[in-house]
């Protein structure tokens, strides 16, 4: 593993964003870790947190023309994103992102800021059964929008109907996937710390159960 994902996972640990217990997740499966970027909700922390999608997208050299997050913590990461590209690179990328209810007054439609056209970044915080991707795929599709890159911050590397969800995406699709770190990173970074050690037995129990 990279120190560029070495950093990030201290990063979420540090801040909480990574945190091991027991958490039921939406899929009711018992999980020995929990992740949440919605804890980045200051200024520094999400521009810290949107430092790392800034580097691999320089890093990938993602070509794209604006950035979609699909509501709810697409939002801030869409929008901070576009901020620290600009900031920092001086590169101008026009944002965007849905309403969960369709406005039908004042600034209609399903979207807020730059009305989805030619080829777009989706960003969101994990990927898990894949879902919430594939609506936003519709939505931007629908508005004549190419679907080119998907980019979160981690990969649970689950199931989504046959297969792992991020390759699904991929092969179903037609985009490129990209994550700042992977389920298979948690693992590596727990097995080299021996104040993890329980943390990693739990996580290879879970990983032998759900990871595709």
């Amino acid at each position: 593993m990279n120190d560029f994902k070495t950093k990030f996972i201290d990063f979420t640990l540090d801040h909480g964003i990574l945190r091991f217990g027991s958490f039921v997740l939406k899929s009711g499966r018992q999980s020995p870790y929990f992740f949440n970027t919605g804890l980045c909700n200051d200024g520094k922390l999400i521009h810290q947190l949107s430092s790392y999608y800034c580097s691999l997208i320089i890093n990938e050299k993602l070509d794209f023309d604006f950035i979609f997050g699909p509501a709810y913590k697409g939002i801030p990461l869409s929008t901070s994103i576009s901020m620290n590209l600009y900031n920092k690179y001086k590169i101008i990328k026009p944002y965007s992102f849905n309403r969960k209810e369709i406005k039908m007054h004042g600034e209609e439609g399903e979207f807020i800021g730059y009305s989805p056209s030619g080829k777009s970044l989706i960003v969101d915080d994990v990927v898990s059964s894949g879902q919430s991707i594939i609506d936003s795929i519709g939505m931007l599709k629908k508005n004549n929008a190419q679907c080119k890159y998907v980019l979160v911050a981690f990969d649970r590397m689950e199931v989504g109907n046959s297969k792992r969800a991020s390759l699904e995406l991929e092969d179903s699709y037609g985009i490129k996937f990209f994550s700042i770190i992977t389920l298979d990173d948690i693992a590596d970074y727990l097995s080299k710390n021996d104040s993890f050690k329980k943390d990693f037995k739990l996580m290879q129990e879970y990983m032998a159960e759900y990871k595709r």
